[in-house]
């Protein structure tokens, strides 16, 4: 399940993938690479809002943090910006103020590990309560703005698999596969209850902050609405916060290729030099497979993607290969070596491709699978979900 990736959120791309970086080797890499989400290049989609400097205070106490440092700091999209440190009081008493001209996700901690969030506009102010044992979970709203208060209220929901999350450990721990099972049984059900509690959460107030960090819990892919729903409502009153900035455009970006989108139209030629067009397999079910030769985790995937072709292929499934090659020989022995009988085309450009740009590529392998009427259905579809989804369309 593919989420945004921000410091806030914690969340890492877990999907092994060739990136498209300046680094970037043309070579086969053996054990691949985590895809990183390219953001250079981007224009803004919003200008900043203006709004005048003014003063945000931040006071609380920090049970048993007594004379111990306490900081304030900043999260962004690409790191945390440390703000001040001072030395708690006798009783773990603290108080910040910071001239800011824009609304930010503010993080109070005594160390990297044991902190909590919130979040303040220019000229807001908040007094707060927790316990040193654990700022996250005990930290209170003593008094404070409604940002604040739904960031604690998003926390309670997230918090309820906390439990089940331990017993999943200890059941791996101990190697107790019938505790293991169950603990898996209740995850699933939890998670599906909060999921539709943190998408209620969202529907009460998208045009908040908070919303946009409960957008974490939710499957981009599959929740993509969602995504466009908060960073449309928060235009306007959230733009120059820096997260906000980053992920509105990204996500209005890849508005034209989320699920439920039809495909963006892709002609190229194959490799006997004919023109052919993703549009000329309208009526079939297809794989829009992106990949290259020197793509070690692409070719991995390979042997599944022509077993998946084999067994459904007559019953009107296609696969269309684009390939990100620079060099048609290349190209041309791993279509062999790999015995990929299905259609083929490139433009043999690399990550200068159109497709990149159309597709909003940032790693390969990507696949997208579209319906008979070319609109997006899937995407991110590999090993077992790939054939689980084409069982589901056409029958074991």
């Amino acid at each position: 399940m593919k989420r945004f990736y921000y410091p806030l959120m914690g969340i890492l791309l877990m999907a092994a993938s060739c990136s498209n970086t300046s680094s970037a080797k043309e070579e086969i890499v053996q054990d691949g690479a985590v895809a990183e989400l390219v953001t250079g290049g981007q224009e803004e989609v919003k200008a900043k809002v203006e709004r005048d400097a003014a003063n945000v205070h931040i006071e609380g106490t920090v049970t048993g943090a007594a004379n111990s440092p306490i900081y304030l700091q900043i999260v962004e999209s690409k790191g945390i910006k440390a703000i001040d440190t001072i030395t708690g009081g006798p009783n773990g008493e603290y108080s910040f103020d910071y001239m800011s001209d824009q609304p930010e996700f503010y993080r109070v901690g005594v160390n990297e590990q044991n902190s909590f969030y919130m979040i303040l506009y220019p000229g807001e102010s908040v007094v707060a309560k927790s316990n040193i044992d654990n700022l996250f979970k005990t930290y209170e709203i003593i008094e404070g703005p409604e940002e604040c208060l739904r960031m604690k209220e998003m926390n309670t929901i997230t918090s309820m698999m906390d439990s089940i999350n331990m017993i999943l450990q200890a059941a791996q721990m101990n190697k107790d596969q019938n505790m293991f099972q169950n603990a898996l049984t209740q995850h699933d059900n939890i998670s599906i209850r909060m999921n539709r509690e943190i998408k209620a959460y969202i529907s009460r107030k998208p045009a908040s902050l908070s919303s946009l960090a409960a957008l974490q819990n939710l499957s981009f892919d599959e929740e993509f609405d969602y995504y466009l729903k908060v960073v449309q409502a928060l235009d306007g009153i959230a733009n120059g916060n820096d997260i906000y900035d980053n992920m509105a455009s990204q996500i209005l970006n890849m508005k034209n290729v989320a699920v439920g989108a039809v495909a963006p139209e892709i002609t190229l030629s194959q490799p006997n030099g004919e023109v052919m067009s993703l549009s000329d397999l309208r009526g079939q079910y297809v794989l829009i497979d992106f990949w290259a030769s020197w793509c070690g985790p692409c070719r991995r995937e390979n042997p599944n993607v022509k077993k998946v072709y084999e067994k459904y292929h007559e019953k009107g499934f296609e696969i269309y290969g684009v390939s990100l090659d620079k060099d048609m020989q290349p190209w041309l022995n791993a279509i062999g070596q790999d015995g990929l009988e299905w259609r083929h085309v490139s433009d043999l450009k690399y990550w200068d491709s159109q497709v990149v740009k159309d597709y909003q590529i940032t790693g390969i392998p990507l696949t997208i699978l579209v319906d008979k009427e070319g609109v997006i259905i899937a995407k991110n579809l590999r090993g077992e979900a790939l054939g689980l989804k084409l069982a589901q369309i056409f029958g074991d």
